[in-house]
């Protein structure tokens, strides 16, 4: 394992206020964000107090009912492809940013802003395409159903894909005709606000449509949860907080829709592409070192080439170039906090204590490494079923390897945890393919591949891993209520 940092040389703090964006509410004492590679000053941003919370609701209120904003599909799909198209023309200067306030490398942050702008078209062409249905229901009378905007939203959103998981909520929530109030994560706020201010510039957009508060998550997130003049809560982030946020929100019965925790299978049969899948492997659980929640923490291995796809694994794993991620050459870069890197580091603790570690297994804390949160990719062999190592989610670059004889035993095994976000799944068997995808209870089986997203296609989770989905046609209509319109034009009641 080497490492590469990128001299920093005089950086400019990029500060963040009311002035400079409007559409942030916020004037209270700066939050700031730091490089975790580094612990360099990236940004200083405004946060909110309670009563800006409010004054946003409000705004965002005023919007969507003043405005022709909700029943002019037209109007927002220019607002939407507009942004992409700034977006586009910005995409290495918030590749960059990205990069320096979350710590992913700059080729990862590269293909999340190019996502995150694949995501704003897709619901911009959808925002004129929002049909119902009509029937014939009897004589003289007919059925119209519709779908309307839900009303405010509110965009709670996470530090580890904090563009695209953003992007995730507001672009289809906007496109369905909703009014969008967004709390980024306090870690990485500030490529939150610099995308939103792309948006928030244009001229066609009604003012108050898109407000955005920034603040911790037990103050200004908990208003927004229990707040009345808000319809629906999207949120993304653990399993633990999701349940309180749903619970929170019944109080009122607003609308939640939640993409929770994971702790994936990634199953891969002897008669598997064994080099695809090597290559998918890594991936799946070393990406945005492992933090992403469909992360393939748990690579189930056929038991014939077991011994072999974990050595060659666990090779690769020692040869990863670990370091900051504004180096192309880098290929993992530090966790997002100090606090997250020692959550992160009880568990490789764990694999230490209860299993055979196979690569990795050690906090990166000597020159070059000791001012950024850095801990080596990890892989842990020979784990009791019952460790919590096995069963909770890391959320960091530590990887569980399984063994599995036989198709049933493989879908036993995956099936074991409580949650069901995602699935890999290795085979050249088409039969088995369709036998293990239908088995496994996950909302995203990726068959030959990992980690490949589309904003046309839907994304969500079984069990803990959420409720609702995201991306695709259910994705934009969670963000719309159904509306039965009866008509009758006979002359009498009867």
């Amino acid at each position: 394992m080497t490492a590469t940092f990128t001299p920093r040389g005089s950086w400019a703090t990029l500060k963040v206020n009311n002035g400079l964006h409007p559409f942030l509410s916020a004037s209270a004492d700066a939050l700031s964000s730091y490089d975790p590679a580094t612990g360099e000053l990236v940004a200083n941003v405004a946060t909110s107090t309670l009563g800006q919370v409010d004054e946003a609701v409000d705004s965002a209120e005023r919007a969507f009912r003043k405005s022709t904003w909700r029943n002019d599909g037209a109007l927002r799909a220019r607002v939407l492809f507009r942004w992409a198209e700034r977006m586009r023309q910005q995409t290495e200067e918030l590749a960059e940013l990205l990069t320096r306030e979350q710590g992913k490398t700059i080729g990862q942050a590269r293909g999340e802003v190019l996502s995150s702008i694949s995501m704003i078209e897709y619901n911009a062409g959808q925002a004129r395409a929002i049909y119902g249905r009509s029937a014939a229901l009897k004589e003289g009378v007919h059925g119209v159903v519709l779908r309307e905007p839900v009303g405010i939203v509110a965009a709670i959103t996470p530090w580890n894909y904090p563009l695209n998981l953003t992007i995730r909520a507001v672009a289809p929530a906007l496109a369905a005709g909703n009014a969008v109030i967004v709390k980024p994560a306090s870690l990485t706020p500030a490529i939150v606000i610099k995308a939103l201010a792309l948006l928030a510039q244009d001229n066609d957009l009604p003012d108050g449509i898109v407000r955005a508060i920034v603040g911790s998550g037990g103050t200004v997130g908990d208003r927004l949860v229990t707040h009345e003049g808000i319809n629906m809560i999207a949120f993304t982030g653990d399993s633990v907080t999701g349940i309180n946020v749903m619970k929170r929100a019944a109080d009122s019965l607003k609308n939640v829709s939640l993409e929770l925790g994971g702790k994936s299978p990634n199953i891969v049969f002897a008669d598997a592409n064994l080099e695809k899948a090597l290559v998918g492997a890594e991936n799946a659980i070393f990406s945005s070192a492992g933090q992403i929640c469909t992360a393939g923490s748990r690579l189930l291995l056929e038991e014939s080439i077991h011994d072999e796809f974990v050595e060659r694994l666990a090779q690769r794993a020692r040869d990863m170039n670990v370091g900051d991620g504004l180096d192309p050459a880098t290929q993992m870069g530090p966790l997002v906090s100090a606090g997250h890197k020692q959550t992160v580091w009880d568990y490789v603790e764990i694999a230490n204590a209860e299993g055979t570690v196979v690569a990795g297994g050690r906090s990166l804390d000597d020159s070059p490494y000791d001012k950024g949160n850095f801990v080596a990719p990890t892989i842990v062999t020979d784990l009791p079923a019952d460790s919590r190592l096995v069963r909770e989610e890391v959320f960091g670059p530590v990887l569980v390897v399984q063994k599995f004889s036989t198709e049933e035993e493989a879908v036993n095994i995956a099936n074991s945890t409580d949650f069901g976000l995602a699935c890999g799944l290795w085979t050249s068997d088409l039969d088995r393919a369709w036998r293990v995808g239908r088995n496994v209870e996950a909302g995203t089986i990726w068959i030959n591949t990992y980690h490949h997203f589309y904003g046309e296609m839907e994304v969500g989770g079984f069990k803990k891993s959420g409720i609702g989905r995201q991306q695709g046609v259910e994705g934009l209509l969670e963000f719309t209520e159904t509306k039965h319109l009866n008509f009758d034009s006979n002359p009498t009641f009867w």
